[in-house]
């Protein structure tokens, strides 16, 4: 496991009574090289170094990616004080592409989160205050449901406790394994 994993672990932990530690944010670019960032929820982190989070076909965030599937994440933990940014490559994967990988999250949702999913194309107006309509049924995956993948290229790790702080670069070599070096913050 690289080094960088185990402190991610180990921040995951310190973390695990603080709801917010589950958010981080994604940057991605539109077409224009426009950046655009947004909180999403972290859903588990694969075997191959991958973090794993939801979406909708529907949104900016899908149409970027698949354009470009260069992203960044940025993900702080207040209790402990530590950053990382992750340098990522996303991969989405669709229904069509893997049933069972996007139905296995589908199932782990609660009946909020999936509503979410059933209530209309992301971004459209709003044109009343009513309750929003429920268009679906929670027992199947709707086809603009997805997973996305986004494998770590590389991990920029500032720790902002103590004096001197602590900055860590970790990337992988041409052999494909993890090398770090010690950076001034």
């Amino acid at each position: 496991m690289p080094q960088w994993r185990q402190g991610l672990t180990k921040s995951l932990h310190q973390t695990r009574s603080m709801p917010e530690s589950r958010y981080f944010q994604l940057a991605t670019v539109d077409g224009s090289g426009t950046p655009f960032c947004r909180t999403v929820v972290f859903r588990g982190m694969t075997d191959e170094n991958q973090l794993v989070v939801i979406s909708d076909t529907r949104t900016e965030k899908y149409s970027q990616l698949e354009k470009n599937a260069q992203a960044q994440v940025c993900w702080y933990f207040s209790k402990s004080r530590e950053q990382y940014r992750f340098s990522c490559l996303a991969t989405i994967i669709t229904a069509s592409q893997d049933i069972n990988l996007v139905k296995q999250h589908w199932n782990k949702l609660s009946d909020a989160g999936k509503k979410q999913f059933l209530w209309g194309e992301p971004g459209t107006p709003r044109n009343d205050g009513t309750a929003l309509q429920i268009e679906g049924d929670f027992d199947e995956v709707p086809p603009h449901f997805c997973v996305i993948l986004l494998a770590i290229e590389s991990v920029d790790y500032l720790n902002l406790r103590g004096n001197p702080q602590s900055r860590e670069w970790h990337q992988k070599d041409a052999n494909g394994n993890w090398v770090s070096q010690a950076l001034i913050p």
